[in-house]
């Protein structure tokens, strides 16, 4: 009997409450993220409740306040988990609480930020609102807003409340570095490097580039490529670095591409693909491009395996599965099928989780006359991408392509690897 009444006041003490509603607002920065969480609930014991609240957080939360208006309180933090022991309370009294904590921003021009509220035994109405500093802009890949200001509300039943925020700054510069080496097992006196031209038709703003070779040889600027030419040498080594300084904006894209004729970019009409691009436009209400994107982005799943691997867009479709030159490939492929001017750019793009640059693809879309940047990969529709986007050249090639003459191109091998700095204001 003893245990069944300590049963009873436990229950009393963890359960005994209703939440009426949260309020979450969220301030970021460059350099912080304030979140302040305002519980309205209700209560449903006697005499005294403990009530703990999840902080989903990945960085350190640094208190600012907890708090429960009117009234006296324990509180602590424990695993990012805070945690009321309030006393004295009354069956149906209204209780106020307030979460206000800082996490500090280590991101430099690419942040990510999870917003997230708990679900509880009973629904209750939300609201999230997110504000970032003017020197960003936000991606959400729920909502698929874009601008300054966030804002979610509606009730909260079973499930938590989450969505992930991608936040860019603005404008940012940055460096590049691209080595392309070529080895062989024997001397060679000529061999030729072509290299795609860099930011070609990108729009970005290049404010340096050069290109140097070792050993020394000619290097000549084509109208798409760069073509570096050694003579006379007699070596097993060869190295072409291109260094360039760009900036990259969130401009509008009417603004960008203008080289980029939509006539050029319709590529081959597939017959299975145009059928199949009609059904999906017709059990969705979007717009045709974001209704193809979204269900491609669901149905093909990311395996590195597939790294270099080229299939044709039946087999991916089949297969289910790719890395992002296979999204971007089959995306083309069904835009075109349609009619739609559709342009596979390959370029690197900050992986956040990665925490670091890598080679991607992703898509450039003619709609209302302009083109659109969609990546279907990483699922961001808008038509805004990142500033660390950053476009290298149009279609799928290899960073370097390279002729041997009286060396066998089996006696050399060939490596290419890419630095990218993020240069601070």
């Amino acid at each position: 009997m003893r245990l069944f009444y300590l049963f009873l006041l436990f229950c009393s003490i963890v359960f005994g409450y209703k939440i009426q509603s949260i309020d979450a607002k969220v301030k970021i920065s460059g350099k912080e993220k304030y979140v302040k969480h305002t519980i309205i609930l209700i209560v449903d014991a006697h005499k005294q409740m403990r009530f703990s609240y999840p902080l989903n957080e990945e960085a350190e939360i640094i208190p600012l306040l907890f708090s429960i208006k009117d009234k006296r309180y324990q509180v602590y933090l424990k695993n990012k988990r805070v945690y009321f022991n309030i006393p004295n309370l009354n069956r149906g009294q209204k209780l106020e609480i307030t979460i206000y904590y800082k996490t500090l921003n280590n991101q430099q021009f690419l942040q990510t930020q999870h917003l997230f509220i708990p679900h509880f035994k009973n629904p209750f109405e939300a609201k999230v609102s997110v504000e970032v500093d003017k020197d960003w802009e936000i991606f959400s890949h729920n909502a698929f807003l874009k601008g300054q200001k966030y804002t979610w509300q509606g009730k909260i039943d079973t499930k938590d409340f989450s969505d992930y925020l991608w936040l860019s700054l603005r404008e940012a510069n940055f460096k590049i570095n691209v080595n392309n080496y070529v080895y062989s097992t024997h001397n060679i006196s000529r061999i030729n490097f072509m290299i795609p031209k860099y930011f070609k038709d990108s729009g970005l703003k290049i404010k340096k580039i050069s290109f140097n070779a070792t050993p020394q040889a000619k290097i000549i600027q084509n109208t798409n490529n760069t073509m570096v030419a050694f003579r006379d040498i007699k070596a097993r080594d060869f190295k072409v670095e291109m260094t360039a300084e760009i900036s990259s904006t969130l401009s509008e894209s009417q603004k960008q591409y203008q080289n980029l004729d939509p006539k050029n970019f319709l590529g081959t009409q597939k017959k299975y693909l145009e059928l199949l691009s009609k059904e999906i436009i017709a059990k969705s209400k979007e717009p045709s491009y974001i209704a193809l994107a979204k269900w491609l982005h669901s149905r093909i799943k990311y395996d590195e395996s597939y790294m270099g691997k080229h299939m044709s867009s039946e087999q991916i479709l089949t297969r289910g599965v790719g890395v992002c030159e296979h999204y971007a490939q089959v995306y083309a492929d069904m835009l075109n099928s349609l009619n739609i001017p559709a342009v596979f750019i390959t370029g690197v793009g900050f992986n956040p989780f990665k925490r670091a640059f890598e080679y991607h693809a992703w898509n450039l879309v003619y709609i209302d006359s302009a083109w659109i940047p969609i990546d279907v990969t990483w699922g961001l529709f808008d038509g805004i991408l990142p500033v660390s986007h950053i476009f290298f050249y149009v279609g799928y090639q290899p960073l370097l392509m390279y002729e041997t003459y009286e060396v066998n191109i089996s006696s050399t091998h060939s490596e290419t690897k890419q630095e990218i700095k993020f240069i601070p204001k």
